[in-house]
C-alpha cells in the first residue's frame, strides 16, 4: 500500500574537490566527481564530472555529463559535454551532445541500444564478489608519516 521511500530514491555518491581516488568504483546509483579519480566506474546510473572534476580511465553508465576533464573511454547511452567539459578519448554512445565551448578530442562511436546495454553491464557478469579496494587520499598542507587509509568497496544492498 505505501511505497518505501528508500526504494524509489536513487543514491548519490560524491567525490569531493580535494579527494583523490584510484581503483574500481561499482555502484547502481549516481556519482558526482568534483575531485580526481583514476580507474573505472562500472554499472552507474548517472555520472557527473563537475567543472573541478578530473577522471582518467573507463566509465560505464547510462548517462554521463562532463563539465570537467575526462581522459579515456566513456560507454553510455547518453553523453553530454557541457560548455566547460573536455573529453579526450573514445565515446561509445547512442546519443552525444556537445554544448558550445565543450570539446571532444578523440573518437565518437554510435552504438545500438541492445549492444549498449550489454557493454554497460559487461563487468557486472564477471566476478562481482571480488571487488578491489579503493585507495583514497586528500592533499594536505603538511606531510605526515602516517599511511593513507585503504577503504574497501561496499556491495550495493
Amino acid at each position: 500500500m505505501f511505497k518505501n521511500k528508500q526504494e524509489s530514491a536513487s543514491s548519490l555518491s560524491v567525490i569531493a574537490k580535494n579527494c583523490n581516488i584510484r581503483g574500481e568504483i561499482q555502484l547502481e546509483g549516481d556519482i558526482q566527481i568534483d575531485g580526481f579519480c583514476e580507474g573505472s566506474i562500472c554499472n552507474a546510473n548517472s555520472v557527473v564530472i563537475s567543472s573541478t572534476g578530473h577522471f582518467s580511465g573507463e566509465i560505464r553508465a547510462m548517462h554521463v555529463t562532463i563539465n570537467g576533464l575526462v581522459e579515456g573511454t566513456c560507454i553510455a547511452n547518453d553523453v553530454e559535454i557541457l560548455s566547460n567539459g573536455r573529453m579526450m578519448g573514445v565515446v561509445n554512445s547512442q546519443q552525444l551532445t556537445i554544448e558550445k565551448g565543450g570539446c571532444l578530442s578523440g573518437e565518437n562511436k554510435l552504438v545500438e541500444e541492445e549492444v549498449m546495454l550489454s557493454l554497460i553491464n559487461e563487468d557486472q557478469e564477471d566476478d562481482a564478489s571480488a571487488l578491489p579496494e579503493i585507495k583514497m587520499s586528500a592533499p594536505t598542507a603538511a606531510s605526515t608519516d602516517e599511511p593513507t587509509p585503504n577503504i574497501g568497496a561496499n556491495e550495493a544492498r
